[in-house]
């Protein structure tokens, strides 16, 4: 018989609990030092390496957990690899520190079958991570994240290789030392980016703890040569078992939610910057004036120099290309504002201006001005007998006779269906009826159609000179006139 989902639930907390408790007794004891060096080595090892293994299973047991399928599915799998390979790393350790727990290796953990394994495992991390899919909509997201990731992955290289020049020139083992670092803080980035960008395939568990055990391994490793060469390896003890208690409770965790079935991934907003680029950057160079004032131009000045030109450089490239997008974002707005302007003041059948524009033209003239107002003549039954597209085509035609026969300075403009209007520049008194004459004529002329046929229409037209808040009435007044006394007339308002 099963036991209930409550007492399942309870009973797996009890492993990471007693883990927890093992470990703050440990570190407890490494750091308090009493305990020789031999006995404290062999323990913190062989928990370790039992920290790994339980690392290992529950997040193969999470990826059993998982519907066929699920996006996190890889990422998990490539976990569980990589877990495998550390807690071989961390098994062969024990065997060297039980065999020599007085080495140099095994009093800092610079083993190199483990820094080979911390370094295989980190591999397979950073890569599943470095090809996760990321929800950027453009080749320019793309872009800018790899810029930000290469500034980052640049800055910490070099902070790496900063902190372990020391114990490299104590130790004698580059290998062990500088790799360390290095790959831990790859991975503590990679797990922190992907989580940050809103998109990654685990949750806090994993995205908080992870990075935060990948620095603790850093500093146990680039810290560990030293204080084991001076005797005092606790505080390494310490660090590397916190690093693996952490991992172990964040597999656990993850486990147990996905068992329980309370699992939802992360979906933080995503931003159109990240801070971490700059943040490395002024970590930099802060790391520069300080090693500068202290210790002089020395190898670690030159190490922290070359990283922060390089990073200086990946950032100019971010900025340059954020430069770009905004040349481009500013040039798209103002053809945007173009296009709009041109929708909203133009008619989109003939191309004339349209009511609104003819309006606020009409509103910014001062003085006396002169208006036609036309309505074309039986364009009605033109559209009953021939089509909407035959009635089309003549008021693009009147449109076009109008347009090509009024001076630089007249406006036509449709004001709506069958009806058009035209403010006219200044001219001579009878230049305004001149136009008028003109243009019924020219209105008159017979229109071609799509089908083969013509139609002709004719137009009625109201001319009015006035000032302007009233010309338009005026002239609308006149044009009903001139349709009253029949088709194809001109009515002047008094």
């Amino acid at each position: 018989m099963s036991l209930p989902k409550a007492v399942r639930s309870r009973a797996s907390a009890v492993v990471p609990v007693g883990a927890v408790a093992l470990t703050a007794l440990l570190c407890v004891f490494f750091l308090v030092g009493r305990g020789g060096r031999e006995l404290p080595a062999i323990l913190c090892w062989l928990t370790a390496a039992t920290f790994t293994s339980g690392m290992a299973w529950y997040a193969s047991r999470a990826v059993q957990s998982m519907a066929p399928g699920a996006p996190e599915k890889r990422f998990f799998q490539a976990f569980v690899t990589a877990a495998l390979i550390f807690a071989v790393g961390d098994w062969i350790q024990v065997a060297e520190t039980l065999a020599d727990p007085l080495s140099l290796t095994a009093q800092s953990g610079t083993g190199l079958a483990r820094t080979i394994g911390l370094g295989l495992g980190g591999i397979v991390m950073i890569g599943v991570m470095a090809t996760y899919p990321l929800p950027y909509r453009s080749g320019r997201e793309r872009l800018c994240f790899h810029l930000d990731l290469a500034t980052v992955v640049t800055a910490v290289a070099a902070i790496g290789l900063y902190w372990s020049v020391t114990s490299v020139l104590a130790a004698g083992a580059v290998a062990g030392v500088v790799a360390g670092p290095v790959v831990a803080t790859l991975v503590a980035f990679a797990v922190g980016r992907l989580y940050l960008s809103g998109a990654a395939p685990f949750r806090w568990h994993v995205g908080v703890i992870g990075p935060l055990a990948a620095v603790l391994e850093a500093s146990a490793r680039t810290l560990g040569p030293e204080l084991a060469r001076t005797g005092r390896p606790g505080p390494v003890f310490a660090l590397s078992l916190g690093c693996h208690i952490l991992l172990l409770f964040a597999s656990w965790r993850e486990y147990s939610d996905y068992r329980s079935g309370h699992v939802a991934l992360p979906t933080a907003p995503r931003r159109p910057y990240s801070l971490v680029p700059y943040f490395a950057l002024a970590v930099l160079y802060t790391l520069l004036i300080a090693t500068l004032l202290t210790r002089g131009l020395d190898v670690r000045a030159w190490i922290i120099q070359i990283g922060a030109i390089l990073c200086t450089g990946i950032v100019v490239a971010r900025q340059l290309t954020a430069f770009i997008d905004n040349a481009n974002l500013l040039a798209e707005r103002d053809s945007l504002t173009r296009r709009l302007h041109t929708m909203a003041f133009t008619d989109s059948l003939t191309g004339l201006a349209n009511r609104a524009s003819f309006l606020s033209r009409l509103d910014e003239t001062t003085g006396p001005v002169g208006v036609l107002l036309i309505d074309l003549d039986d364009f009605k039954p033109v559209n009953d007998r021939y089509g909407h597209a035959a009635g089309d085509a003549v008021l693009v035609q009147a449109a076009n006779r109008l347009r090509d026969n009024l001076t630089p300075g007249d406006l036509p403009a449709r004001l709506g269906g069958d009806e058009f209007a035209v403010l006219l520049a200044p001219r001579p008194e009878e230049g305004y009826s001149a136009v008028a004459d003109r243009l019924v004529g020219l209105l008159g002329a017979p229109c071609p159609l799509p089908s083969g046929d013509t139609a002709t229409v004719r137009a009625s037209v109201g001319l009015a000179v006035g000032e302007a808040a009233q010309v338009l009435n005026v002239a609308d007044q006149a044009m009903y006139r001139a349709k009253h006394q029949g088709k194809g007339k001109i009515e002047t308002a008094a």
